[in-house]
């Protein structure tokens, strides 16, 4: 948060807070009675605004004693009140266009100013008495919860003030100036607020504070918003465990600069609430900012108006992709699902982050070239506990759904599953499987803790689905990493390779074969995997493989500046 003090909020305040990401506070001392305070203001006057004057001439007590006059002249004041001499002795100023007393100033038998009243609501909300030179000497503002009384003196051709009187709570505290006060509330105000970053004190001195504070001009701010460097900008998920893949993503990202866009829950499929959101979350996301957008969020139909709304305010979205319908299943178009949206939102965006199997095979099935790809490591698993290599077992586990699993009869090795709804929806007879429970996913990373970690996904109702894991990074490999678990996968899948170079588990060409080769493995290879898994599990528990993915966007988007908007 970044709060500004002021005697006022102007317009160029206004137009350089909407230009901020972060959260602006106005701290303002004005006590002019007809000024406004934003919603995001604290006044130190704000005692004083109860609202228009609700004083009719006939409520004034000069009623009793003069006659009033109304003025036949042109002139600042409406009406006037009279004595026995024609005397004026109280000029009268209505609020525009209504009959109520918004100020009223006695004067002298000579023309001079005593005082000055000006009302609010039923009451007298200041007061101002001047001397025989029409100077003041006294100003008070009366207000519901307390009182303040400022003294000037006028000296050397210059009013100064001497002093100030509060009143709270009926007692009375005396400042050697009305600034002495104004500078204590200041710092009541601020330290009220968390994650103070910087305290900007436009026209007005600076304060003596631990907190980051300039002094500004008017005028200097636009200045500055000219300066504004590219914003980063990463859109959220909502925190559940099946989101945990994105919610990783921007947990790193917001770690090295990124700022959060989260649209409301649940989503609405019409163009018209994906516009309004735009409008309600992104106001601050300026042309040469970038936006990563993780891909896929809704429907790609919405997702299209989205990235049309960015391109036209000149903004760069780049994809961050997790999963790719187009490959895996066979495509049908049905509510909230559009292929031929979902190809020409793959195809528009400017940059993509993206496993780098999936790109052969995107453009060999489905005609789509991405533009500016940015290959990804394996997803990272973020979790605080540290990540530590597994103890000896030759027990094997495995996290996700059943439904994916192939011939569960046919299993010959203890295997135990960890998943939410798996045995209630499958009838396991296969006394070698057994049900670990569901426990959410950063639980479950601390939790697994020996044997080996499962990764297989072969839907025999799904032709799609073995051949998917060819290209893609299984999440599951990166939870095991960071539990410190060996693996057993697929020898054709993508994450194949990585196994047996990082030496961090065994693949086998079908599940009949893991029992003869965990045979063959010896406690000391099981510990040297464990060890290199939980290598592996570190750097990505860390984010280490989102941070080098974004690093190489923002390398590509900002140093570069080879990104063109179609």
């Amino acid at each position: 948060m970044k709060i500004v003090i002021t005697e006022k909020v102007n317009k160029e305040l206004l137009d350089w807070q909407d230009k901020q990401i972060e959260k602006i506070q106005f701290v303002s001392w004005t006590a002019e009675l007809n000024y406004k305070p934003q919603q995001n203001e604290t006044n130190l006057y704000h005692f004083i605004r109860q609202g228009p004057s609700e004083f009719l001439i006939q409520d004034l007590p000069l009623n009793r004693k003069f006659v009033l006059n109304y003025r036949s002249t042109p002139g600042s004041h409406q009406l006037e009140f009279k004595d026995d001499q024609q005397a004026v002795v109280a000029k009268i100023y209505l609020r525009d266009k209504t009959q109520y007393v918004e100020r009223l100033e006695i004067l002298d038998r000579f023309g001079k100013t005593l005082t000055n009243l000006t009302y609010s609501g039923k009451k007298i909300i200041q007061q101002i008495d001047y001397n025989s030179q029409g100077h003041p000497v006294i100003n008070c503002f009366i207000g519901k919860d307390k009182k303040i009384t400022t003294y000037w003196s006028f000296s050397q051709k210059k009013l100064k003030n001497i002093g100030m009187s509060l009143i709270t709570d009926g007692k009375e505290t005396f400042y050697n100036s009305y600034w002495d006060w104004h500078f204590k509330t200041f710092r009541d105000i601020i330290t009220s607020f968390q994650d103070v970053s910087e305290i900007i004190s436009y026209e007005a001195p600076t304060l003596s504070i631990d907190i980051k504070n300039r002094r500004v001009q008017y005028g200097e701010l636009v200045s500055y918003q000219k300066m504004r460097q590219p914003q980063k900008w990463i859109i959220g998920f909502q925190q559940q465990n099946f989101w945990k893949p994105r919610n990783d993503v921007s947990r790193v990202a917001k770690s090295i600069g990124y700022h959060q866009i989260d649209f409301d829950a649940p989503y609405v499929d019409n163009e018209e609430w994906m516009l309004a959101q735009l409008e309600k979350y992104c106001s601050k996301v300026y042309p040469g900012d970038l936006v990563v957008w993780q891909y896929p969020k809704y429907s790609p139909q919405l997702e299209l108006v989205m990235l049309n709304w960015f391109h036209e305010k000149k903004v760069i979205v780049s994809s961050f992709i997790h999963d790719i319908s187009l490959l895996r299943e066979e495509i049908q178009d049905r509510e909230h699902y559009s292929s031929g949206a979902d190809k020409k939102l793959l195809a528009s965006f400017d940059t993509n982050i993206v496993p780098e199997n999936f790109v052969a095979p995107l453009q060999k099935l489905t005609k789509i070239v991405l533009k500016n790809v940015i290959a990804l490591a394996p997803y990272d698993f973020i979790t605080q506990d540290k990540v530590v290599p597994a103890k000896f077992s030759k027990n094997i586990v495995y996290a996700g759904s059943l439904i994916k699993f192939p011939g569960l009869q046919n299993i010959d090795f203890k295997l135990t599953v960890y998943g939410e709804k798996n045995f209630s929806d499958i009838n396991i007879t296969n006394a070698n499987i057994m049900n670990g429970g569901f426990m959410p996913a950063e639980d479950l990373a601390s939790n697994l803790n020996e044997g080996f970690g499962l990764i297989w996904d072969e839907d025999k109702n799904n032709s799609y689905r073995q051949i998917y894991t060819q290209w893609n990074w299984p999440y599951k490999f990166s939870l095991y990493m960071a539990s410190g678990l060996p693996v057993i996968a697929w020898s054709g899948s993508a994450i194949a390779n990585l196994i047996k170079i990082a030496h961090v588990g065994i693949v086998v060409d079908n599940l009949s074969q893991v029992n003869d080769e965990l045979g063959k493995i010896t406690e000391q290879e099981f510990n040297a995997m464990a060890v290199n898994a939980s290598t592996i599990g570190s750097k990505l528990a860390d984010g280490d493989s989102t941070k080098s993915a974004l690093t190489r966007l923002e390398n590509l988007v900002f140093s570069q500046k080879n990104i063109v908007l179609e």
